[in-house]
């Protein structure tokens, strides 16, 4: 899988050298490439749900709803444990001359690193070659978790704007 994407990552850089059409063409169209491969993206894990559709009609949703709910649990000790983490790293590289000590630079940081995303999940259970069952059926809880960090996160923002908003009210008062 890594040498896939290494390969296609070449594959962009010769063709923008080698032809300066490209180059200019995906700069002009940055919005309209990145929507086209975020719905590719979306086929990896559609794909292998599709191949257990049968599996997945027999699962209970008590037992779904399980896997949603640890996937949000997951995602919810990995921002504490980076919450609490990026202090200390603002610390060791410079205090408050460190880049993370910076509001805007920390909270990208938490994000980022609290969420593992969907085409590495479907990666992980494609290696695993149905050794834990079958890959259709392991992305379903992915795919959840998956949503639950875009909701969460997308909470979590919202929250961060609407307190910075209050923040610059107050200031500017």
């Amino acid at each position: 899988m890594l040498f896939t994407y290494l390969c296609f990552f070449l594959n962009q850089q010769v063709a923008r050298e080698l032809f300066k059409g490209v180059a200019s063409f995906a700069d002009g169209n940055r919005k309209l490439l990145a929507m086209i491969s975020a719905v590719f993206l979306s086929f990896v894990p559609w794909i292998q749900v599709s191949r257990s559709r049968a599996l997945l009609l027999m699962v209970k949703p008590a037992i779904f709803l399980v896997a949603v709910t640890m996937g949000a649990f997951l995602h919810a000790v990995l921002l504490a444990f980076n919450a609490l983490a990026i202090p200390s790293l603002s610390l060791m590289s410079g205090g408050s001359k460190s880049p993370f000590a910076k509001n805007e630079n920390a909270s990208a940081l938490l994000l980022v690193a609290s969420q593992k995303t969907l085409p590495v999940m479907v990666a992980v259970v494609e290696q695993l070659g149905g050794a834990l069952g079958e890959s259709g059926l392991l992305v379903l809880p992915c795919v959840a978790a998956h949503l639950n960090q875009i909701i969460i996160d997308s909470f979590l923002v919202s929250v961060w704007k609407q307190k910075e908003g209050e923040f610059g009210n107050a200031k500017s008062a």
